[in-house]
């Protein structure tokens, strides 16, 4: 361990900015940073021009009670963004970490930090694990984050609290702007890991937010100006990076909506089986999902439909076209479920492959291109959207895995439903999701030869997943494009001993989900 002199150059820059701070919860934030286990830091405290005089003269005493720390006393009110600047200002430390002036850190916290940067030679942005502190001081709500999630990030800030930047990367993209003050972290964790080579998450609860009267910790609508300002950053970020999407307020305070356009060059192969597990489709109920689609395609260049039925049994639908719906049938010698989507797929022509169970009742309006919409990003390559049951709880929204258990991470759940932090209504990385309604980059199914024969149901969809990951393309689970299936079945979650073993010698099978823990 190196001397914590002021002259030494330290690891860690803590930038806290003040206002009006409460003596003691300002008291208590500094001895948490004086009680970490690793001592290379340095506290830069900044009065954003408090008219309480007992902040100032607290703020005075903690810079003097140790030389770590340093106050630098504003002259003028500049809000959050721009005291957040003239902190980090100030920083000489490698690595910047933000902490809010009610907070506390556990006292492992930059130690973990530092591990999780030496762990790797590229680490330029680090979060944690974060939980609620009550009045009381009693910890809850734990947040056990995602690991690196950028579609996630998009529908909200979710890595939040503890962040740390790597100065010199920090000081490139520049300050917080003023313009998103209330999201100003948002906005530029969003600009930060753009430019950012690695992201490390540690998987600790090392940060307490307190939940204060006019915090949002305690009601998110107590700075509803922030999640205007959080929307305007989104926006900003998709037209930065050169989506087709438009962004709109989510279901719950501080979630975002991204809805990605569908090219209209390009085409669209929809599959359905009918008839797949021993369940057949009659005639009538194939024509009404075809109607369905005919008004559910959206702007697309071109869109057939293939129609799979086991050999042996009867026509589903003699019709060749249904609006601007191309119609085949196709037999399968098959009537498991993804091979009958296998052996459509193989005999498609369409850019992107949307697959859609028999089971479905209903599809609104653009569902099929708000599914297939996000492929429109060259590393995203397998994309699920919602499924509800008729009663309008979750059916599918991404599978969560975990141990020898594959499970419908929300199944059950109200289709609304603020979750624990928001995961339900974002659009979120995943490690697999149901084919049941599902779109697939053509080049990128064929190039994994798509379904294994050796699986299926689910383990041929997690594999699938396993696949496309593994060639460093994405697999999203969608909020937006939602449709209603009449199957109430419960699939058994834990895996067939046989399909396990492949699973397992693949992929192996240890620890948890690593986007829905």
């Amino acid at each position: 361990m190196s001397s914590t002199s002021t002259e030494t150059v330290p690891r860690f820059s803590i930038v806290v900015p003040l206002y009006n701070t409460s003596p003691f919860l300002l008291q208590e934030m500094v001895a948490s940073v004086q009680l970490q286990t690793f001592t290379e830091w340095e506290l830069i405290l900044i009065d954003d021009a408090s008219p309480d005089e007992a902040t100032r003269v607290s703020a005075r005493a903690c810079a003097a009670s140790d030389a770590r720390i340093r106050l630098t006393e504003l002259p003028e009110n500049r809000g959050i963004a721009e005291a957040s600047n003239a902190g980090m200002r100030e920083c000489r430390g490698e690595f910047v970490a933000l902490l809010d002036h009610d907070d506390t850190l556990d006292p492992r916290a930059l130690d973990l930090v530092d591990r999780a940067i030496d762990a790797a030679d590229d680490i330029d942005y680090v979060y944690t694990d974060q939980d609620v502190m009550t009045d009381k001081g009693h910890y809850r709500i734990p947040f056990s984050k995602p690991e690196w999630s950028p579609e996630r990030m998009l529908g909200q800030m979710y890595t939040s609290h503890l962040s740390v930047f790597r100065r010199t990367l920090l000081e490139q993209v520049g300050p917080f702007d003023s313009a998103y003050d209330g999201s100003q972290d948002h906005d530029l964790v969003l600009r930060f890991t753009e430019q950012a080579r690695g992201i490390a998450h540690v998987p600790e609860v090392l940060y307490h937010w307190r939940a204060v009267p006019g915090s949002t910790a305690l009601n998110g609508s107590e700075k509803s100006y922030a999640w205007a300002a959080g929307a305007a950053a989104v926006s900003a970020a998709v037209a930065r990076r050169g989506f087709d999407a438009e962004v709109s307020f989510g279901p719950n305070f501080g979630t975002y909506t991204v809805d990605y356009a569908l090219s209209p060059a390009t085409s669209v192969s929809v599959i359905i089986p009918a008839g797949a597990d021993g369940q057949p489709i009659d005639a009538p109920r194939i024509d009404g999902l075809l109607a369905d689609l005919a008004r559910a395609a959206g702007p697309v260049a071109e869109i057939d439909a293939i129609i799979v039925h086991p050999s042996g049994t009867p026509r589903p639908t003699e019709r060749s076209t249904v609006g601007m719906v191309q119609v085949r049938v196709e037999e399968s010698t098959s009537t498991e479920f993804t091979s009958m989507l296998q052996c459509g797929a193989l005999g498609a022509r369409g850019d992107v492959l949307v697959f859609i169970g028999g089971s479905i009742v209903d599809l609104p309006a653009r569902s099929v291109a708000r599914v297939a919409g996000p492929t429109a990003q060259d590393d995203v390559a397998l994309v699920g959207g919602r499924i509800v049951f008729a009663d309008g709880t979750v059916k599918h929204a991404g599978y969560r895995k975990s141990k020898l258990h594959l499970r419908d991470a929300f199944r059950g759940w109200p289709a609304y439903a603020d979750s624990t932090y928001g995961a339900l209504t974002v659009n979120r990385e995943v490690s697999a999701v149901s084919t049941e309604f599902a779109a697939v980059r053509r080049d990128a199914f064929l190039a994994v030869g798509g379904f294994s024969s050796l699986l299926d149901g689910y383990c041929a969809e997690l594999d699938l997943a396993c696949k496309i990951r593994a060639r460093g393309a994405r697999v999203l689970s969608m909020f937006g494009p939602t449709v209603t299936s009449s199957d109430t079945t419960v699939p058994p979650h834990e895996l067939p001993k046989a399909q396990r073993k492949v699973i397992a010698a693949r992929w192996g099978w240890k620890g948890v989900d690593p986007y829905t823990p």
